[in-house]
């Protein structure tokens, strides 16, 4: 076959498959009735091919292949990347890839996180505004830590989004300048609320009147997200959570891990708690010093450990409903508390005394 060597005027340099047929056509010296003749096809179909205005289907690759002794696939191939060539890409459908690579753009519009657009533009300008930038190819300034230990990790778009949220309401809620003294003496009886049928919003109000802004938000598909907490001023403290799990003894779990970031009160940049509560996190290694001081104080919050030990010392193996809500009754909190804490101590399986956990969601609004 001949090798052409005239300029295309194609993107990328892709020459009409038409081009190559004309030049075999000079090589051999045949016309292009006498090539329509050879072909089996009528000189109109022939000038089309060459000129471009009819595609090379299958069948005239195979005919271009028996003429000039080459394969379909090659006619089949020329006639697509030069078809390819002319197309110009949507810059819709460039756009909208953009959008949704930012944030999970379809749960957000379902959540009604961020206000529908028919226009791109505008639909651009509000999750700008949402993730609070300038422009789409901005990153966004979200003080939220990852809770890995690789250093280098990174928050996926889920996770800031699911952070922006947070912030977006913690803003909107009215607290007064945080208290740090009231909060240390709210802290040790809080758990207590959980045994109360509003326990959870009683809680969120305690809270709320020595400072601190409890947020729950609803985590997105994949975010894996437990809880967070950051400062939205050195007097604004937020705990925010997802109920992930829905569970009684996740929520106080999670709820008690945030509050004791905040009094930890030497974290210079907020924490993202993602997988805190999964069934594999007792094996994790090289948590944060932070993070396991934080476990610990949460659990001496929600559950006295000597208390707890005796418990178990004259219990195990025989962990009975009736057993563990008389527990719970005498120290003052839901059995749901001890359930998680006992399967967490790998007391018992995560499937034991499920019955007794309850439900968080029932209890609560989530934003």
């Amino acid at each position: 076959m001949v090798t052409s060597k005239r300029k295309s005027t194609s993107p990328a340099g892709v020459f009409p498959p038409g081009e190559f047929i004309r030049e075999e056509l000079e090589a051999r010296g045949w016309t292009q009735r006498e090539f329509a003749d050879i072909l089996g096809r009528p000189v109109q179909t022939v000038n089309q091919i060459i000129k471009g205005t009819k595609e090379i289907t299958p069948e005239t690759a195979r005919g271009l292949a028996a003429a000039f002794g080459t394969s379909a696939e090659l006619w089949l191939n020329l006639e697509n990347a030069f078809r390819l060539a002319a197309l110009r890409a949507d810059p819709a459908v460039s756009k909208r890839s953009l959008l949704h690579s930012v944030v999970p753009l379809a749960e957000l519009l379902k959540r009604r996180w961020i206000e529908p657009k028919e226009d791109l533009d505008d639909l651009e300008a509000e999750i700008c505004r949402f993730l609070e930038v300038s422009k789409i190819d901005e990153k966004p300034k979200l003080f939220l830590a990852p809770r890995r230990s690789d250093p280098h990790g990174e928050l996926s778009p889920a996770q800031i989004a699911w952070g922006f949220r947070v912030k977006h309401v913690a803003i909107a809620a009215e607290t007064p300048a945080f208290d740090r003294q009231k909060f240390g003496a709210l802290l040790p009886g809080l758990a207590h609320l959980s045994a109360e049928d509003d326990g959870l919003r009683r809680a969120i109000r305690r809270l709320s009147n020595v400072g601190v802004r409890v947020v729950t938000v609803p985590h997105l598909p994949g975010s894996k997200i437990d809880g967070a907490m950051f400062w939205l001023s050195d007097s604004a403290p937020v705990a925010a959570l997802s109920l992930r799990y829905g569970r009684i003894d996740s929520f106080w779990f999670t709820l008690m891990h945030e509050l004791a970031h905040v009094w930890q009160n030497r974290i210079e940049q907020g924490v993202l708690d993602d997988g805190l509560l999964d069934e594999d996190v007792s094996e994790r290694q090289e948590r944060p010093r932070y993070e396991t001081e934080a476990d610990e104080l949460a659990s001496g919050w929600l559950l006295p450990r000597d208390k707890l030990r005796a418990f178990m010392r004259a219990t195990r193996p025989y962990y009975t409903a009736a057993r563990v809500r008389a527990f719970a009754q005498s120290i003052g909190v839901h059995p749901a508390l001890v359930v998680g804490r006992l399967q967490h101590l790998g007391e018992m399986g995560w499937n034991n005394l499920r019955g007794l956990l309850g439900r968080a969601r029932d209890q609560l609004a989530l934003a």
